[in-house]
């Protein structure tokens, strides 16, 4: 005998389960229910699956390690486990932490970091978190469909945002942090529940001062995040103690974050403000470039305004900004300084600082439409394209809900978004982070570099090696693939001062790059080791030159 189970009876009031995609499809579309955005798992497979794809394409070509930051941010990591002087001092005060702290997990790996993929798979991650939170901004402030898939796809159909994600920079950490803020703020500001001060400080405070320690658009984002804060608290209680407990608590981590970082510098380096005007200060750094009369647009707001908005449109692409200035011109009609449009406006901090950071010439950016003629930190106007995609948002989801010509804009929308990501596709290189990318590829094959790593990397057989891996395009560590306990370099300290003056009893093997730059000097980044073995009047007796090409040449001790 045999017996059936019924199935239970549906639920009153529940909509009916549809069949695989036609579910995730009918859950993009549905409205925000308190804490749950539905659609967001969808948004973060799709994204992760992209960016996974990216990492495929770039790693195995290997242009993923191109950029000289990307290996010194890999490096950074490991050297705080793996040197000779291992430890926290280790992250230095060129960069802001973050980037360094969470990529540390992803290169225990002595694979994953040799390869890049260790920065790759946090680059999934961030991606995947910049998608959903793109997703969910848009979802929040009452877009449709139609609109918050716009806003993800001006994202995902990026090639200089899928490039650089896969990479180790910072601009991957900082997008995800900042796109982590606002969606906590669209939270607080759309909820129909009054969140706790508690909600504000977990959901956008803690994601801010992520920010404010990944790099310093995030120092902005504080203030006028905190600025939108009190208005907004102010608007919806009429209680100066309200809008005062919410500002500090969206402030109260940043503020904390920011402090710690000026302590630190003090405990390190003796003085609060080494990362703004130390030895390795963007402001240092940038003397020569500043000597040499190449900041053009330093103290000119014409020129400023020209090379940073041809970045952003050479980075984001024509469509992105097209629509997002339409966008901007729809919110400021439709909604113009509402609480929820102010978190959208609030997303132009990252524009705003880089506009003053060139002004001032803190910042340095070259591409083809200045002089001088060339790529250069092109990347940093990726942090405008978030904001250039919920504004695209905003557009489409007003065409959206007109009669009898929503369907055909939005169609249209998507034939012209297919036509950018074509014509991307048949040049890569028309993007402007990928063909800076291309470009120091090509420079580190003309000058020796690639193959004096290679030559290193299979050769190395113990002993140690003595490099300045700090000194102008020695950035090559991880590419080389030997653990970081063997160097003596600057991050060793003493040890490397020792061996500087006597390499042949600490070093089997010495890299060095001999280009002649006087002005890398006055930097700090002029190669040392070079300095010091052509002042060694017995160094060409002790040691042999093994490999030499272009501005690279390696030595081996003689007798091993």
């Amino acid at each position: 005998m045999t017996s059936t189970i019924a199935a239970p009876p549906p639920v009153a009031g529940a909509p009916a389960r549809l069949p695989g995609w036609r579910e995730a499809w009918a859950r993009l579309g549905r409205p925000v229910t308190g804490r749950q955005v539905p659609g967001t798992v969808v948004i973060l497979v799709v994204s992760l699956l992209v960016g996974f794809a990216a990492c495929l394409v770039t790693t195995s070509s290997g242009i993923n390690l191109a950029y000289a930051d990307t290996q010194s941010h890999l490096a950074i990591s490991r050297r705080i486990f793996d040197s000779k002087a291992p430890g926290f001092t280790q992250l230095g005060t060129v960069w802001l932490p973050v980037p360094s702290l969470i990529l540390i997990p992803f290169v225990q790996s002595l694979w994953l970091w040799h390869t890049g993929w260790a920065a790759g798979l946090l680059g999934m991650i961030c991606l995947a978190g910049t998608a959903c939170g793109v997703y969910r901004i848009s979802a929040r402030v009452g877009h449709l469909r139609a609109g918050r898939l716009t806003a993800v796809l001006l994202v995902l159909a990026n090639p200089g945002v899928l490039y650089a994600f896969s990479t180790a920079m910072t601009e991957p950490v900082l997008i995800v942090t900042m796109v982590g803020c606002f969606s906590g703020l669209a939270h607080w500001v759309t909820s129909r529940r009054n969140l706790s001060a508690g909600e504000m400080m977990v959901f956008s405070g803690l994601p801010a001062a992520a920010a404010t320690l990944s790099r310093y658009e995030g120092w902005v984002l504080v203030f006028g995040g905190t600025f939108v804060v009190l208005i907004v608290a102010w608007r919806k209680k009429r209680s100066f103690f309200y809008a005062i407990k919410m500002a500090s608590a969206f402030g109260i981590l940043p503020l904390i974050a920011i402090v710690w970082w000026l302590v630190y510098n003090f405990a390190v380096y003796s003085n609060p403000l080494e990362f703004m005007n130390g030895q390795y200060s963007a402001a240092n750094l940038q003397k020569a470039v500043a000597d040499a009369g190449l900041l053009a647009y330093q103290g000119n707001a014409g020129l400023t305004l020209w090379s940073y908005n041809w970045a952003v449109l050479e980075t984001s692409g024509l469509l992105t900004v097209a629509l997002g200035l339409a966008g901007a011109l729809v919110l400021a009609w439709r909604r113009g300084i509402s609480d929820d449009a102010l978190v959208i406006w609030l997303m132009i901090v990252s524009y705003a600082f880089s506009l003053l950071s060139l002004y001032l010439g803190q910042t340095h950016m070259n591409n083809d439409q200045t002089l001088p003629t060339n790529w250069w930190n092109n990347r940093y106007a990726l942090s405008v394209l978030p904001f250039l995609a919920v504004l695209g948002a905003v557009l489409v989801d007003a065409l959206r809900r007109v009669p009898r010509i929503g369907a055909g804009a939005l169609g249209l929308v998507l034939v012209l978004l297919g036509a950018q990501t074509a014509w991307w596709v048949q040049d890569l290189d028309r993007n402007a982070v990928i063909a800076e990318a291309t470009g120091y590829v090509s420079i580190k094959e003309a000058s020796g570099a690639t193959a004096a790593a290679r030559f290193l990397s299979e050769n190395y057989d113990g002993g140690g090696i003595l490099i300045d891996e700090s000194a102008a395009g020695n950035a090559l560590l991880p590419e080389i693939g030997v653990p970081l306990a063997e160097y003596y370099n600057r991050s060793a300290g003493e040890l490397f001062d020792e061996a500087l003056a006597a390499p042949y009893t600490h070093a089997k093997w010495v890299f060095v790059t001999t280009a002649d730059a006087p002005e890398l000097s006055e930097t700090g980044v002029a190669d040392l080791v070079y300095d010091a073995i052509t002042r060694d009047s017995s160094f060409d007796t002790r040691y042999r030159p093994v490999f030499a090409q272009g501005i690279y040449v390696i030595y081996e001790r003689l007798g091993g």
